[in-house]
């Protein structure tokens, strides 16, 4: 998988339609189509790329794994939402970001740790069931929030978000992980587990950023490399923030 540039370092104004789809599946990378679109940035003390100007929560409502709506869009004032888009077989970058999350939540003021919703919208739903995607977030946190996406609602929020839409990728350069089955290369024959369904060894390309709002429309957006402590620190900032 090909790394993906840490934001501490993207300066005063980054362009949106540069922020890199991961290698999840393969080696190659895809920038979003942002039209050019260039969204300056401030220095305000985050580890992640504060953005000057407003970016709103996307306009996409899913259904949880409980098969309840969940409505991005609205979401109480006070609420912190940290949102990523991926998928539970991913070798790498999707059970990092989420353990990173999870130890970042744990360390956090009770008052604040309670307002933290993290969203995890699976881009596979063919091998993601509400039931999968419970047990592999509940791995990290119980409390994080899982969607089923892989729509092209969700491939319209990601153009919302100046994000790369994700793509199936038959033949991924990294091993896919089959986390309900014990660990890469678990299929083998006719590729059917205990669930029913054909897990498949194809891969899925996805946008790597971690979108975070707060109160007073303040987003932050993370391209990688950013620790526990970190988003502890930002989270901190964001609730606090007047």
């Amino acid at each position: 998988m090909r790394a993906v540039p840490g934001q501490a370092a993207l300066g005063s104004a980054i362009l949106v339609g540069g922020l890199l789809l991961t290698g999840c599946g393969q080696d190659a990378t895809a920038p979003a189509d942002a039209g050019g679109v260039r969204v300056a940035t401030q220095d305000d003390g985050f580890h992640g790329t504060l953005m000057q100007r407003p970016q709103p929560r996307p306009d996409l409502t899913l259904p949880t794994t409980t098969g309840d709506p969940f409505d991005l869009g609205n979401r109480p004032e006070d609420e912190i939402t940290l949102l990523f888009f991926g998928y539970t077989h991913c070798p790498d970058l999707c059970p990092t970001t989420m353990a990173d999350l999870a130890l970042a939540r744990d360390v956090l003021a009770p008052g604040i740790r309670d307002r933290v919703q993290v969203v995890f919208v699976t881009e596979d739903p063919a091998r993601d069931t509400p039931e999968a995607l419970r047990e592999w977030l509940d791995r990290f946190d119980p409390e994080f929030t899982g969607l089923i996406g892989g729509t092209e609602a969700t491939a319209a929020a990601l153009r919302e978000l100046y994000l790369p839409e994700s793509a199936q990728v038959a033949d991924p350069s990294t091993a896919i992980v089959h986390p309900h089955e014990g660990g890469a290369h678990a299929a083998e024959g006719d590729g059917q587990h205990g669930n029913g369904h054909s897990h498949g060894d194809y891969g899925v390309d996805h946008a790597g950023t971690v979108y975070a709002w707060g109160p007073g429309g303040r987003a932050v957006i993370y391209t990688g490399g950013t620790t526990p402590d970190q988003y502890a620190e930002d989270l901190t900032r964001l609730a606090t923030a007047g």
